[in-house]
């Protein structure tokens, strides 16, 4: 693992494990004090982040899938064997466990968030490798993040398909009717909906900021090329804007941060690209208007080898004036746009 700076590219530190036959880094956490690191090994190692010094590590029992880790308010969160648990992320302490129950013996850490009054949001998936023909579904537990007891539970589908507002609030497909997108109230007593949305579950690509967007293409209705960019409002679910891209183009997936709208606007991609060089712009906008604030012409990317209709240029993240931008399927290219 290695610690870069966003614009220079210049190296701070380098840590390497000396102590195994190099194990892989399945996943990774970062706070604004450290790094926490699961191997493949089973060993979670927390690392200072501005010095790269070992901080401390355990064994956890590793299993043979890929397995995450979430740093939230000072606490490095990772999954075991139907279990959930908790770190102290500076002193590795273990704070507290989380059972899962019976019907969801693996489990797969997607996201934990930090909501007010002691609240974690911890969201799960449930026997996703399809071993022991069990069912496959999604769980999401509030928690209280100082003893890790259970507050509440529901059932959810596929968390890729939901999206992290403001606070308290969360968009997801209701799991018994999956066609309706709800805006969701979570507090240490119960997570209940506020509104719904007029979109498909496939359609909600980002939250932040007061405001959901979706992606679609109203011409044909198929979620090859999203060409429509709307945005709805958290806290009654109107309409507030929509952005169309010029014919030809359409916008990859994007990112909500500190009131802008950060996306890519693009060229329709065919497998007839792969390993074409491709020119983008950069828009930001302001996520309460849709207004244009800045518009950034990139570099020119590779399309990977396997392109097909389905392949766009997605913001990744946006962290002190950098903004990290790659192709949806990961492959290829990784371009850091700076203001």
């Amino acid at each position: 693992m290695a610690a870069l700076n966003l614009r220079t590219g210049k190296e701070y530190w380098r840590y390497e494990r000396r102590d195994s036959n190099n194990p892989a880094v399945w996943s990774f956490g970062v706070s604004e004090r450290t790094v926490v690191a699961r191997f493949t090994d089973g060993k979670l190692v927390a690392i200072d982040l501005r010095t790269g010094k070992l901080l401390w590590h355990t064994e956890i029992r590793a299993g043979d899938r890929y397995r995450s880790v979430e740093l939230v308010g000072g606490r490095a969160v990772t999954e075991d064997l139907g279990a959930v648990r908790a770190f102290d992320e500076r002193g590795g302490r273990s704070l507290w466990t989380l059972k899962t129950p019976e019907s969801c013996p693996e489990v797969f850490l997607r996201s934990v968030h930090a909501l007010p009054d002691h609240l974690y949001a911890v969201h799960v998936m449930c026997n996703a490798s399809g071993r022991d023909d069990r069912d496959e579904y999604g769980l999401l537990f509030g928690v209280d993040n100082r003893t890790g007891k259970i507050l509440w539970q529901q059932r959810t589908v596929d968390p890729e398909l939901t999206a992290w507002g403001d606070g308290h609030t969360l968009i997801a497909p209701d799991p018994d009717r999956p066609q309706t997108i709800q805006l969701l109230d979570m507090n240490r007593q119960r997570i209940s909906p506020r509104a719904t949305l007029p979109l498909d579950e496939w359609d909600v690509v980002a939250a932040g900021s007061g405001t959901v967007l979706s992606a679609t293409d109203p011409k044909d209705g198929s979620e090859d090329h999203d060409t429509l960019l709307r945005a709805y409002n958290t806290l009654d679910g109107r309409p507030s804007w929509q952005l169309r891209a010029p014919t030809g183009q359409e916008y990859g997936f994007p990112k909500i941060a500190d009131g802008r709208v950060y996306v890519v606007r693009q060229p329709f991609l065919t497998a007839a690209d792969a390993g074409r060089r491709v020119h983008a712009d950069l828009l930001i906008l302001d996520a309460g208007t849709g207004h244009l604030l800045h518009t950034l012409r990139l570099p020119a990317m590779t399309a990977p080898d396997e392109t097909d209709d389905f392949e766009k240029l997605n913001v990744r993240d946006t962290a002190d004036g950098a903004v990290s931008i790659s192709w949806r399927d990961g492959s290829g290219d990784l371009l850091i746009a700076t203001d």
